[in-house]
């Protein structure tokens, strides 16, 4: 055999453990994800079945759906259960409804003030910039509940109890610092020749800004409004401070409804019905969103 076949055949065989090795690891990925997959989907498989099982209790919940158990009484009761005989809708859509509107106005907020403020400090030099900054990373260690007897005397004295679009004011502030290390990161990729080719084309600091840095941020100002829409949805601490029962946020309802204490209201067959409710929103706006969060995720790191 020749030296040339000789090598060939090192390199076939060389080439062939190199697609075994592949194949076998893809195999392993595989294998992985539909492991992350079932686990994933277990839990809302279940969820579904016992929002549509008539009853009260979790236990005997069947990961298979029995349809002799089958029945809308849940749902039934979240659209039309109301505490007050005189109320438009049922006390969840209420609270539902109530908890869109402060998500929305959230969500606005938060891309503005953040936007604005990832804007300067990226785009100015002022004194004490350094320190604002530092003063803004440390904010972050301090967890929102620590002022929780503050707020509720700030509330209490501006008269802003039992008001839920008030919250929107602790979650912008709270939302403010990380969000704007993120935007400014991403702001300082965007090139200040850009800026100077607009002013020179007579753009004002305003103009540059909403029609100019807005658009090209775009990916970040999306990854940032989805977290802001999110927030309301899952607070619970806050809005069960500050507001009244009449006046509840839907994530206040949904917990009523799992305190064995509260036995007029206690079923969690009812609270499984609305947390696939409430999930409608949320997975909607993160697929409508899911390009802006992915790409937004990395893009604030770029620069810091």
């Amino acid at each position: 055999m020749s030296g040339s076949n000789v090598l060939t055949a090192v390199r076939g065989k060389e080439s062939g453990r190199v697609k075994a090795k592949r194949r076998t690891l893809a195999v392993f990925q595989y294998l992985w994800l539909i492991v992350i997959c079932v686990a994933v989907l277990i839990p809302i498989l279940w969820m579904i079945v016992a929002s549509f099982t008539k009853g009260k209790l979790l236990s005997g919940i069947p990961l298979i759906p029995n349809f002799k158990d089958f029945s809308l009484e849940h749902y039934q009761y979240l659209f039309s259960y109301k505490s007050q005989s005189n109320a438009m809708f049922s006390d969840f859509i209420s609270a539902f409804l109530r908890t869109l509107s402060v998500a929305v106005v959230n969500m606005a907020t938060v891309v503005l003030l953040c936007s604005m403020s990832g804007y300067v400090f990226s785009r100015f030099r002022f004194k004490g910039k350094r320190t604002l900054l530092v003063t803004f990373l440390l904010l972050q260690m301090f967890p929102s509940f620590m002022g929780m007897i503050a707020i509720f005397m700030i509330f209490r004295a501006f008269g802003w109890l039992n008001k839920p679009m008030y919250l929107v004011f602790i979650y912008a502030a709270g939302a403010v610092p990380y969000n704007t290390y993120l935007i400014r990161g991403y702001m300082r990729s965007i090139p200040m020749s850009i800026d100077e080719a607009a002013m020179i084309d007579g753009a004002s600091r305003t103009q540059i800004y909403f029609k100019i840095l807005m658009p090209l941020a775009k990916s970040i100002l999306g990854f940032i409004a989805v977290n802001a829409f999110m927030s309301p949805w899952m607070d619970y601490m806050l809005p069960n401070q500050l507001l009244n029962m009449q006046n509840q946020t839907v994530a206040i309802f949904l917990y009523r409804l799992t305190d064995s204490l509260s036995t007029m209201y206690y079923n969690p067959l009812n609270f499984m019905a609305g947390a696939l409710l409430l999930a409608i929103p949320i997975t909607a706006v993160q697929m409508y969103m899911q390009k802006y969060i992915v790409y937004g995720m990395a893009a604030g790191a770029e620069k810091g």
